[in-house]
């Protein structure tokens, strides 16, 4: 029976023997300055330099992974600490304050944007007169207080719809004002105006979903009255596509039913005049209770939009084709509730070969490629659900934790029990979590020597692990995934084989009926053949891909496949909607000033 390690630091300790078995002590040997990379290089102590650069490189690279995968693809936060306070750079202003979490200073970001004069003439109203921002801040400082703990402590609440709303517009204005945008003109005014409010908060919604996926905005002159205008351009910076974005959100009666059908949504959208691809933004607005009650308003207003492709006229002519993305942002109907039935579909109009059916998996990847913007934001919706909790990409059970035990990381040296029981000084090479436990391999850097230890792992840092598996101990190690639709199986095995030489790849195809063909294609489409057959045999040995009601049940949006098409060939179906719910954990300002 093996017992967890304890950890008694990331370092061999100064007085400690060097592990390299010289008998000297570790700050006498291998912890002198000479051995650092500057002063390795500079002795031409080459191979302990090399493994030293690369090892930089990978933690380098893992952190920029990790910050990504928080912050998303627009600019990166910029953030510095000194002296007791903290720095943060929006666009070209600089803030300053004691925040400890970006949300911590999200918080105060809101109050100055939007303006403290407003803000408190809202607050001497009586609660039901006040602006909806005002009662979502009344709401969140009321839970505030109640889950307070010490002061200078921080704490958390529970993700109510007012706390997420509230958040979601903080970190949409820091989003829009970070990356170069102009917020004082072109949003606040509609913001503040309690008629305005719920377009110009959706817009400022869409904008940040698009930042965080990669593309870059420009606003449209709306002093130009020539001719109507979408809310803003929006260019994909890897493929520099363009798209004319419009942002519809449905006005609600007190009850929840809806004013404007979608229908007519989708038709003022295509009215305004557009110099690219169309991609509309529509959100249902509307209060529900249930995930289920959300599929089954985003069922019925795609059946409507569909119904719509051969009767919509624009001005007499037929309606132009768009990409059209469906929303239902409940916060806002769920104030007091944890419950956010909080959901988002992607659909075509008039563009069949998106989010259809195809008649193979080939076909659907090709389709994925033809749109592949939108299939990237679809990612970076369903990727970038919550609001980063740190300011670098640092976890936060590194940050935050009160827990002093040192974090586990590749490539640094713990004391811990070798083969013979004995403590040596071993390295972290790699590891796997399972059961609450990190299962290491461990070397011993004087003998060579591995084998597997276990380290207990405490709730903060397993709930870090659940984020962020590939880069959780500090390189970027792709930790196994379970592959649960036909796509998940086809992309595993092009990764596989995406290197492979051409000759290989054709006698991994022999009992292929065309031989003389297929030495004539490239290699990509060859690795594109092994990989929908090799897909196809997995399905016939038993693999079951998930329906996309499963797929919807475990929220998640990758595509799906459906496991036997009535061609008799497993036919392709994207899938289409994310749950983006929960966009923040709710770590609040432990100053208690709000």
């Amino acid at each position: 029976m093996s017992y967890p390690f304890r950890r008694s630091g990331p370092k061999i300790g100064r007085n400690d023997p060097c592990f390299c078995g010289s008998g000297r002590k570790f700050k006498h040997c291998h912890g002198r300055p000479q051995h650092a990379l500057p002063n390795l290089i500079a002795e031409r102590r080459q191979e302990l330099a090399v493994a030293e650069g690369k090892r930089q490189l990978e933690r380098h690279k893992a952190r920029e992974l990790q910050r990504q995968k928080q912050q998303g693809l627009g600019r990166p936060i910029i953030s510095v600490e000194h002296r007791g306070y903290r720095f943060v750079a929006v666009g070209s202003r600089v803030f300053y304050g004691k925040w400890k979490t970006f949300p911590d200073f999200l918080h105060n970001y809101i109050k100055v944007t939007i303006g403290s004069d407003w803000g408190n003439v809202e607050i001497a109203k009586p609660l039901e007169e006040r602006h909806p921002l005002m009662q979502w801040y009344d709401k969140m400082c009321r839970l505030q207080m109640a889950h307070a703990g010490k002061p200078g402590e921080l704490f958390s609440t529970p993700m109510t719809g007012a706390v997420s709303a509230y958040n979601r517009l903080a970190y949409n204005l820091y989003l829009i004002a970070h990356n170069g945008k102009d917020i004082e003109t072109r949003l606040l005014t509609r913001l503040k105006n309690k008629d305005n409010f719920q377009g110009a908060y959706f817009e400022t919604l869409v904008a940040a979903w698009l930042i965080r996926a990669g593309f870059e905005l420009e606003f449209e002159n709306e002093q130009d009255t020539s001719h109507t205008h979408c809310e803003f351009t929006a260019t994909y910076i890897p493929t520099g596509e363009k798209y004319s974005v419009e942002a519809k959100s449905r006005e609600t009666r007190p009850g929840g039913s809806a004013r404007t059908p979608v229908g007519k949504q989708l038709g003022k959208a295509l009215a305004k005049k557009a110099d690219y691809k169309r991609l509309v933004f529509i959100d249902l607005n509307k209060a529900l209770d249930t995930r289920e009650a959300a599929y089954r308003a985003l069922d019925r207003a795609e059946l409507i939009i569909k119904r719509s492709e051969k009767s919509m006229a624009i001005d007499g002519a037929p309606a132009p084709s768009a990409y059209v993305c469906i929303t239902n942002m409940n916060d806002q109907h769920a104030l007091d509730s944890s419950t956010l039935a909080t959901m988002v579909s992607f659909i075509g109009f008039k563009l069949p070969d998106f989010m259809g059916e195809y008649t193979s998996l080939r076909e659907a990847v090709r389709a994925r490629e033809r749109h592949f913007p939108m299939f990237r934001l679809l990612k970076s919706v369903e990727e970038h659900r919550e609001i980063p909790q740190t300011f670098g990409g640092e976890l936060p059970s590194e940050v935050f934790s009160t827990d002093k035990r040192p974090r586990l990381q590749v490539g640094q040296l713990y004391l811990v029990p070798g083969p013979d029981e004995k403590e040596v000084p071993a390295e972290f090479t790699q590891a796997v979590v399972m059961e609450r436990k990190a299962y290491a391999v461990m070397r011993d850097p004087k003998t060579g020597k591995n084998w597997i230890g276990t380290f207990e792992m405490t709730p903060e840092e397993l709930a870090d692990y659940e984020r962020h598996p590939d880069t959780y101990f500090g390189v970027y190690q792709r930790q196994g995934r379970r592959a649960e639709t036909a796509i998940d199986m086809y992309d595993f095995f092009a990764e596989a084989y995406e290197n492979t030489p051409k000759d290989k790849l054709v006698a991994l195809l022999a009992n292929y009926p065309d031989q003389d063909e297929l030495i004539k294609l490239s290699q990509k489409e060859l690795v594109e053949i092994v990989a929908e057959r090799y897909t196809y045999g997995a399905i016939a040995s038993g693999f079951k891909p998930k329906t996309r009601d499963e797929m919807r049940a475990k929220r998640s949006g990758r595509p799906s496949v459906p496991a036997q098409p009535a061609s008799g060939s497993p036919a392709a179906q994207v899938k289409r909607v994310t749950d983006v719910g929960d966009p923040a954990r709710g770590i609040v300002d432990p100053r208690g000033d709000s």
